[in-house]
């Protein structure tokens, strides 16, 4: 008899977490229930598929190669209600997201209000956070992040390019003067950018090499919009994503210096768990944010 998709999808996803507690939350059930479903299932088929101890779930020799065949096969179930679904243009569920705060506040909320505006029947769960979310183990669908990659284990798609200009306010100028090279911002205050690594070591491309300048001041901070609010007010020098300070350069609020020599730029992608079905609805999340990312100049 065929298993109902209920226990299989119980299944899978206490396979992605590794946990029952992580997977009965991700689906909005008792632990009790799902424990149920995916005794049901090994029940059905005669075989164990999961090793159940206090401190861990993990699979079954057999557990690992249903896992991977149950996944596929519910991913082109998936494709076959999304292709019919598309019929009627429609785009529907959950999809769970975590994004870095700025982008997230700038760039990705407003995208995927235009994209629910389309698809009344989706329905969006964002985190914004700068730190590094567990995708598997915080139940999310995909995650955005800006830099390099360091989990081996995701499975990313670059949706764009990051780059990097440093922005003062015309007063600024003004009272300071404009920094002609790098080597001048020794001599200027500074806005330092916590999450751009060493903040007060700014590296520049200048006559093919890159060279890092000590760009010191006063102002530390990991948050680009309390220095881009600073940097409007005069207090100094800062090197920021463009995306954060676009609007107040086309504005005249904010002017970019030192553009003849660039800064390192960065890869922005979205990331999946190599072992998580990706539904078709957040599929088309990923295309309308890459899309919107092309729009936009990344």
């Amino acid at each position: 008899m065929r298993p109902p998709l209920e226990e299989l999808e119980a299944f899978l996803l206490v396979a992605e977490t590794g946990s029952f507690t992580k997977a009965a939350q991700r689906l909005g059930l008792s632990k009790s229930v799902l424990s149920r479903r995916v005794g049901a299932l090994e029940r059905r088929l005669g075989v164990q598929l999961v090793h159940r101890t206090t401190h861990a779930v993990t699979l079954t020799e057999l557990g690992t190669g249903f896992q991977e065949r149950t996944r596929k096969a519910l991913e082109d179930l998936d494709d076959a209600v999304d292709a019919s679904s598309r019929g009627a243009a429609a785009v529907r569920g959950l999809v769970r997201i975590t994004a870095p705060t700025n982008l997230g506040v700038l760039h990705v909320l407003p995208a995927i209000a235009e994209l629910m505006a389309q698809h009344e029947g989706l329905e969006i769960d964002i985190e914004l956070n700068d730190r590094y979310a567990d995708i598997v183990g915080g139940g999310f669908d995909l995650a955005l992040r800006i830099g390099e990659l360091k989990d081996s284990t995701l499975v990313s798609r670059r949706l764009g390019t990051v780059h990097r200009a440093v922005v003062c306010s015309p007063d600024y100028l003004a009272r300071r003067g404009r920094p002609s090279t790098p080597s001048d911002l020794e001599a200027h205050e500074c806005l330092a950018y916590a999450n751009m690594g060493a903040a007060d070591q700014w590296r520049f491309l200048v006559d093919g090499e890159w060279k890092a300048v000590r760009a010191g001041g006063r102002l530390r901070t990991n948050d680009g919009a309390a220095l881009r609010a600073a940097a409007l007010a005069g207090r100094g020098l800062v090197g920021l994503p463009a995306f954060i300070t676009q609007g107040d350069v086309q504005a005249g609020r904010l002017v970019r210096v030192l553009e003849e020599f660039p800064m390192p730029e960065a890869g922005l992608f979205a990331l999946f768990h190599s072992s998580a079905r990706l539904p078709g609805r957040a599929r088309a999340v990923v295309e309308h944010l890459g899309a919107h990312f092309q729009r936009m100049g990344f």
